[in-house]
């Protein structure tokens, strides 16, 4: 699989994209952020839970749900990888 390092941290391919998909929506359902991606749901959770494994994201479970959001360290390494997403910000 393939790698992208930013500073100390290691990110597959799919947890970048996951990143970034969630960057850019803010906050997504874990279901419907895995059919956006066109990854099985449980790869997209086994992604998810690297991410949180890594401090990048947080998962709340809320009715049956689960909510994905990035936390400030992974807002800060998505600007830092993609500068260009500060202007999705804005």
């Amino acid at each position: 699989m393939n790698k992208v390092k930013a500073n100390e941290i290691n990110l597959t391919t799919n947890e970048a994209l996951v990143l970034q998909q969630v960057y850019e929506d803010g906050g997504d359902d874990a279901a419907m952020l895995a059919a956006q991606m066109g990854m099985p749901r449980r790869t997209a959770m086994n992604v998810l839970a690297d991410l949180r494994h890594k401090g990048l994201m947080a998962i709340d479970q809320a009715y049956g749900d689960a909510w994905v959001r990035l936390t400030t360290r992974g807002k800060r390494l998505v600007q830092r990888i993609w500068p260009e997403a500060q202007a999705i910000a804005a």
